[in-house]
C-alpha cells in the first residue's frame, strides 16, 4: 500500500446574483486525483463516500485494477488494490463503495450479468455472481476479504448489474441493483427485476426488500412483465431525506408505448417511511402487493415515443415533496404536487444524465457541462458556478457528506484522471 501527502489547489468561484438576493460564494478544493481507465464512465455507481471525516474513493486505474483510496483528516492519502483484474467493458463495471454503521468498508464492482449463461473465457472475475469484498477492520483499507461466495455474508441476487450503495440518516447501509428472477426462459420479458437490499450490521447479513407476490417468487421490489424484450435498465436510485424517508426512482421499458423507440417509456417512484417494511406512492397510498409494476406503480412520467435514457435521479425539493429527473428531450424534472399529482416535466439546467441533489435547507444543485447550477427557490431561478466537472455523467455526489454537512463533495473524470472535489458554499447579504 502506498501513502502519499499532497498539497492541492483551492479554486474560488463567485456566481452572479441580483442586487436584492443573498450573495453566495463557493470554495472548491481538489482532494485527490488518480489515473483512471476509460471504464470509469460513471452514470450509475456510488464511487465516493465520506465516513468519520475520511474520504473513500473506488475507481478502475489505467492498469485495469479496481482500487480504493482513503484520505484521512490529516491530509494523508493511502491506496490499495481491491481486484487485480477488471473487465474492460467501458459501460458496466465501475465499482461502488459503502460503509456500514460500524465503519466496515464494502466494495462491489467488476461485474455485469455474471456469471450464469456467460462464457468465462478463462477470466477469474466471472467466477462468482457478486464481486464483493469487505474490509477486515473498520475504516481500514489495508486488507479485505472476498465474501461474494459466502452464502452467509454475500448480497442476495444473481446476474447482478448496476450496484449502488446508499446509507440512511441512521447509518444503515443499503444497496440497489438489477438482478435476474427467471431462468431457463431465454431472452424474454420479465426475467429481470430491480431491488433494494438492506444490511443488518449486527448480524452482518443482507436482506432483500420488497415481496414475492408475482409469478416468479424471487423476492424483489421492482418488476414488469411487459417489456420491449428481456431488457430493462432498472438503474434503481435511492435517496434518504432529512426525515429518513427512503425515496426510490427507476425507469421501465414497455412494449405498448415504445412504438419502435430505443429508450425507456416510464419513470416510476415509490417511498418508504418505515425502513423498507412497506412502500407507498407519493400520495401516501400503500402498495398492497410487491413487487411494483407499471400497472400498480406511481408513474411520474411516460414517453409515447420511448425516448427516455435508462437512468433517473430522485430526491426532494425545498417543501419536502419528492421529485425525479430524467433525460428525454433534454434534462427534465417532475415534482409531486399534493392534491394534483406529478407535475408536467419541466426543463432544468442540467446536462446528461440530469443529475441533481437537494440539501436539508432545500437548495437544489444540478450538474451541467463544466458547471454547477444552484436554486434556493425550488427551481424557479438558478445561479451558475463554473466548476471542474469533467464529464457530467461521471460527476457523482457523495450523499452521506451532503447529509452530514449540507455541502457538496463529488467525483469528476476527464483526461484519463479521476478526481475528488469538495465544494463549500457560503452565503452573506449584499
Amino acid at each position: 500500500m502506498r501513502f502519499l501527502r499532497v498539497c492541492l489547489p483551492i479554486l474560488w468561484i463567485v456566481g452572479s446574483v441580483s442586487a436584492d438576493t443573498p450573495v453566495e460564494t463557493v470554495r472548491i478544493t481538489k482532494e485527490m486525483e488518480f489515473s483512471a481507465h476509460r471504464v470509469n464512465l460513471g452514470d450509475f455507481q456510488s464511487p465516493l463516500v465520506t465516513y468519520d471525516e475520511s474520504i473513500y474513493l473506488v475507481w478502475v486505474d489505467d492498469q485495469l485494477r479496481t482500487c480504493i483510496a482513503k484520505k484521512s483528516p490529516d491530509g494523508s492519502i493511502a491506496t490499495n488494490v481491491i481486484f487485480e483484474q477488471t473487465d474492460p467493458d467501458p459501460y458496466h463495471n465501475e465499482p461502488s463503495v459503502g460503509i456500514d454503521r460500524d465503519g466496515y468498508i464494502h466494495v462491489v464492482g467488476n461485474m455485469h450479468n455474471s456469471p450464469y449463461g456467460r462464457p468465462d473465457n478463462g477470466n477469474p472475475y466471472y467466477e462468482h455472481p457478486w464481486q464483493y469484498k469487505v474490509s477486515d477492520r473498520p475504516e481500514d483499507i489495508s486488507s479485505f476479504t472476498f465474501v461474494g461466495d459466502d452464502p452467509e455474508r454475500t448480497i442476495p441476487g444473481t446476474w447482478i448489474s448496476y450496484p449502488f450503495f446508499a446509507r440512511d440518516r441512521q447509518g444503515v447501509l443499503h444497496i440497489a441493483f438489477r438482478h435476474r428472477v427467471r431462468f431457463n426462459a431465454g431472452w424474454s420479458p420479465g426475467i429481470m427485476a430491480g431491488v433494494v437490499a438492506q444490511y443488518d450490521a449486527d448480524a452482518r447479513k443482507w436482506q432483500m426488500l420488497g415481496g414475492t407476490d408475482y409469478e416468479h417468487g424471487v423476492k424483489t421490489l421492482i418488476w414488469n412483465p411487459d417489456g420491449v424484450s428481456a431488457y430493462q435498465g432498472y438503474k434503481v436510485r435511492v435517496f434518504f431525506d432529512r426525515k429518513n424517508r427512503m425515496h426510490v426512482g427507476w425507469d421501465v421499458y414497455t412494449t405498448k408505448e415504445n412504438r419502435g423507440g430505443s429508450g425507456a417509456t416510464h419513470v416510476l417512484y415509490t417511498c418508504s417511511e418505515d425502513g423498507g417494511k412497506t412502500f407507498r406512492r407519493a400520495d401516501g397510498q400503500a402498495h398492497a402487493k410487491l413487487p411494483i409494476t407499471v400497472a400498480t406503480g406511481d408513474v411520474v412520467f411516460r414517453s409515447q415515443s420511448g425516448d427516455l435514457y435508462n437512468l433517473t435521479h430522485v430526491g426532494v425539493l425545498p417543501d419536502s415533496v419528492p421529485a425525479t429527473s430524467f433525460m428525454g428531450g433534454g434534462a427534465r424534472l417532475s415534482r409531486w404536487r399534493p392534491g394534483d399529482g406529478w407535475s408536467d416535466a419541466e426543463e432544468f439546467p442540467a446536462s446528461f444524465p440530469a443529475r441533481f441533489v437537494t440539501d436539508d435547507r432545500g437548495v437544489i444543485t444540478a450538474v451541467g457541462s463544466g458547471s454547477l447550477y444552484r436554486s434556493s427557490d425550488g427551481g424557479r431561478t438558478w445561479r451558475r458556478y463554473s466548476a471542474e466537472i469533467g464529464s457530467a455523467s461521471a460527476c457523482i455526489f457523495d450523499y452521506p457528506y451532503l447529509a452530514q454537512t449540507g455541502q457538496l463533495r463529488y467525483q469528476a473524470q476527464s483526461g484519463g484522471m479521476v478526481r475528488v472535489y469538495t465544494a463549500r458554499f457560503y452565503s452573506s447579504q449584499p
